[in-house]
Order: C-alpha cells, then structure tokens, then sequence
C-alpha cells in the first residue's frame, strides 16, 4: 500500500525534475517541496542557511570577480570610460570602480562593467556591475514556462532569429506566489493585474527601459509593452530606501530575508536613463542597494536571489557555430550553464539586444 501510496509522488516530482530549463537538482527539489505545503520549512531552512554563511576573509573570491576585469589596468580603463563608480575600498584593486568597456558584443559601444564593494565592514563581499546605455541597447521582457506560464512570441527563449543581436540575458524577479506584483506583455497581464505601489521594470515600445514605482513614475499607457513586477523599490531618489534593514510589512521577503548572506541581483537606472545590473554572492539586501546607489542608480528594485538563481550571461555573435554565440557567465562563479536561456527556462528573464 506504501508504494501505491508514493507512485503519485513519484510522478509528480518526476515532472519537476524533467520540466524544460537547466535548473539544477536543488533548486528543481525546492520548487517542488514550495508547491507542495513544505513552503515555511524551506524558508526557515534557507533562513537557518544563509543567515550563517557570514562573508570572511579580507579579498573577494577570484571567481566572484568578472573575467575581464582581473587583470584590468587602470590607466587603459579611463581612457575608454573616464567616470567612475564610487567603492568603500581603502585600497581599489585593478579595474575596481572603473567602469571598463565590454568587447565583442553585437553592441559595439556602450556597455560597461565595473566591480565595486559597497561595505568596508565586510572586504571580501563585491558586487559586479554591468551599465547599459539604452541608445545602443533595446530591452526585451521573456516569460517563461512556469513563470508566468503561458504561450508568447519568444517560447521562453532567446530565439535563433535574435541571437545575432543578442548581447546578454539576466535573471528577472521572485516568484509569483512570493510577490504581489504582476506581469504585463504582448498586450496582456498574466498572474495577476499590475499593482500600484510596487517596483517595476517597465519596458517602452522603442525597447528604452525603466525601473519604477508603478502608479508614482509610470503607468499603463500604449507606450507601455511589457511591465515586470517585484516587491518594492530599494533605490529611490538615488538613496537606498529608508527600512530596508527592519523590512516592516515584508515589503522586501520574507521575515529577515534581508539579512541573509546570499546571491542577489537587482536592476536600476541612472540620471542618464543608462541601464545598471547588479549582482553578488553572500550579499544582505542593505549591500546591494548600497553598490546600486555607488554605481550611479536614482532608482532600483531587487530582482531575484539564492545560490543557483541568479544569472547573468554574455552572448558574443559566432556566425555559423551550433549556437549562433559565445556564451559566457558574467562571472565565473554564478552557478548556472552560460547557455541559459538558449532553451526554454522556466522562468522569465531580461534580455538585452544591440539596436
């Protein structure tokens, strides 16, 4: 009778390991053990986890620091981008807050990256930063599988006709059932309709990008054609928002989330209108707007976290490979294939495309 009684189980997770995507056998066993009324233990879990993963050691690890600023010099890196993101490093190492160009993309100007640290208390914990001037670059929100579900013109993927352009793709935001927010594209909302008041990647129909507080900076206008909503903003007015160490309301994650040492990722603009990422391992939510604000953002909001969620990935054009591009991860260190979003993922994501 026991077994009878596991086949449905079986089957079930079966489903969850073999649905389309690269996601690994920890985050697949996750998502199956939320779906399935073990949400609060997998949250204390987490909780119990990265609450004691606290960062040490006096230098950021070598694979947390993109490989092509490792042995960037200062001197050549001003000379292609003169300004500079701000760090709470005493001593900078090289390429440190300097925002260096990125070669070999489709978008042959305008996409920089630096690394910063963003707590003098805490040495070995660094954000890498990629800047995106949106007069090279154009902006595609792609749902995927599961998140939000449903059938749309890209099929969860970057898709072969796009990939000579393509020059990188990043992780979106929490899970529907973790935030309030909605998804608006391809002239309709999906989950659930867009909330006022909370962050938003709000993407124009020239393919310009802007992060928002739904309802205060934007609406749902004809100019409007995908809105990518997740809790609420972290960066306002080019400070990191008052509160996001006590999270009162959960306005940020669950119960003490913020406090957590983990990857993050986030996304803002600055007073230019150039497009910031941003992202780091063994991070609090506090370190994070704060290498926001020193890379230059007015307003920014959280995308997603935790170990094997957050991607970033540069596609270099490789005419008549198997792919169609180069992929590499942004650092080496983040934990999923460069190839993600080659295939179909479940969930949604930010694509960046050269004009």
């Amino acid at each position: 009778m026991l077994v009878v009684a596991l086949v449905p189980v079986g089957w079930s997770y079966g489903n969850y390991l073999t649905a389309p995507g690269d996601a690994p056998l920890t985050v697949r066993s996750s998502d199956w053990l939320r779906d399935h009324g073990f949400e609060t233990v997998v949250n204390d879990v987490e909780q119990w986890w990265y609450t004691r993963k606290r960062p040490t050691g006096s230098a950021p690890p070598p694979g947390d620091i993109a490989t092509g600023l490792r042995h960037a010099v200062a001197t050549p890196a001003r000379a292609v981008v003169p300004d500079h993101a701000m760090t709470a490093s005493t001593h900078p190492r090289p390429g440190e807050a300097i925002w260096t160009a990125v070669g070999g993309l489709a978008a042959r100007t305008g996409v920089q990256q630096t690394f910063l640290q963003p707590d003098a208390a805490a040495p070995s914990v660094i954000a890498s930063v990629v800047r995106f001037d949106q007069r090279d670059v154009r902006t595609v929100l792609v749902p995927g599988t599961r998140e939000p579900g449903g059938t749309w013109a890209w099929h969860s993927e970057i898709p072969v006709s796009a990939r000579s352009t393509v020059v990188a793709a990043f992780n979106a935001g929490f899970k529907f059932r973790h935030t309030p927010g909605g998804f608006y594209s391809e002239g309709r909302h999906a989950v659930r309709p867009l909330q006022a008041g909370l962050a938003s990647l709000v993407v124009h129909r020239d393919g310009t990008a802007d992060v928002a507080d739904w309802g205060r900076d934007a609406q749902l206008t004809p100019d409007v054609v995908s809105v990518r909503q997740n809790l609420a903003l972290i960066v306002d007015g080019g400070h990191p928002v008052a509160g996001l160490s006590s999270d009162r309301g959960l306005r940020w994650g669950t119960k003490k989330s913020q406090f957590q040492y983990t990857w993050r990722s986030a996304v803002g603009v600055d007073a230019h209108g150039r497009l910031i990422y941003a992202a780091g391992s063994q991070m609090t939510l506090v370190q994070l707007a704060t290498a926001l604000v020193d890379a230059g953002a007015v307003r920014a909001m959280q995308l997603d976290i935790h170990d094997g969620v957050v991607t970033f990935n540069w596609y270099r054009p490789r005419p008549g490979s198997a792919l169609g591009v180069a992929a590499q991860k942004l650092t080496p260190s983040m934990q999923r294939s460069a190839t993600r979003y080659l295939q179909p993922d479940q969930r949604d994501f930010i694509a960046i495309q050269a004009r």
